[in-house]
């Protein structure tokens, strides 16, 4: 009696903890400094989501929504996977969260592999038809302003100064689940959303990870990324456990990444889908300041 006794609180203070992580907001600050930022962007302030995937920090994210007012940012950058695909009664969580922000800030918002599946599903089913969620999704946040950009850019303008924000829709074959990596070049990456700019300083959004090489060779200064969900779980000075590749100890799992003069920011992400564990990983705000150096 007292051996099940034990290991009925030793479940229920495993889900307890569980609850916990997945709802225990982490705020991360960052400063990314490089020599290409230009003068009239110096000091210009972003706040960066992922993977929220129909996550809630309160009603209406209400507790997501003061850390993010707190910090005063200029600009919300978002790197996909706000809903889960399968979850098409639940889209109104990130499109609520959405139009709130839209009210405040300039929104740029680059689709993850769970926008483009439900998409994909939707292409195949009448226009008309009651099941096509998705296509009121985009047009309810294009209608409060914000810029999807798929395979497109927009570009900010101050002065003589630009600050050019492109975001990255790769199709589904790109998120392999193990085996080999499809190769992805800076040839294929032109071929999706053209040349990068040189005349800009280059903000690429991009859900995936694994090709930041890519990213940096075809001309992104600054990279936003997600998807790995940080692992799942963290182990202390090894990392994050496994990636949704199926990838143990994937090489990007969550923190800030440099290659050559371009650097990438991979969040951990908002949210959770199919097994709610995080482990040692809470869900993270990334607030980020651009510095001329």
């Amino acid at each position: 009696m007292e051996i099940i006794i034990g290991i009925l609180i030793v479940i229920v203070i495993g889900i307890a903890y569980l609850i916990f992580e997945n709802k225990n907001l982490a705020i991360t600050n960052y400063i990314i400094e490089q020599e290409r930022v230009p003068k009239a962007f110096d000091g210009m302030r972003f706040v960066c989501l992922t993977d929220l995937h129909n996550n809630r920090f309160g009603k209406d994210n209400k507790r997501l929504l003061a850390h993010i007012h707190s910090y005063k940012p200029d600009v919300i950058l978002i790197a996909g996977d706000m809903i889960v695909a399968r979850e098409t009664k639940k889209l109104n969580t990130a499109l609520s969260l959405l139009k709130e922000l839209s009210n405040h800030y300039p929104v740029y918002y680059s689709p993850g592999n769970h926008e483009l599946k439900l998409e994909m599903w939707e292409l195949n089913r009448p226009k008309n038809s009651e099941d096509n969620c998705f296509i009121t999704y985009l047009s309810e946040i294009k209608k409060c302003g914000v810029s999807y950009l798929d395979n497109d850019s927009i570009t900010i303008e101050k002065g003589k100064d630009r600050l050019q924000i492109t975001g990255l829709n790769l199709p589904l074959m790109f998120f392999y689940k193990g085996g080999k990596p499809v190769p992805f070049d800076k040839r294929d990456m032109s071929e999706l959303v053209g040349t990068a700019s040189n005349q800009a300083y280059q903000i690429l959004l991009a859900h995936m990870p694994n090709y930041f090489e890519t990213y940096a060779e075809w001309g992104a200064d600054f990279v936003l990324s997600g998807h790995v969900h940080g692992g799942i779980m963290c182990i202390p000075y090894l990392g994050g456990v496994i990636s949704p590749q199926y990838e143990i100890f994937p090489k990007y799992d969550s923190g800030i990444f440099t290659h050559k003069k371009s650097i990438m920011l991979l969040s951990r992400g908002l949210g959770t889908h199919t097994i709610p564990v995080r482990v040692l990983n809470r869900p993270e705000l990334i607030c980020m300041e651009l510095k001329k150096k």
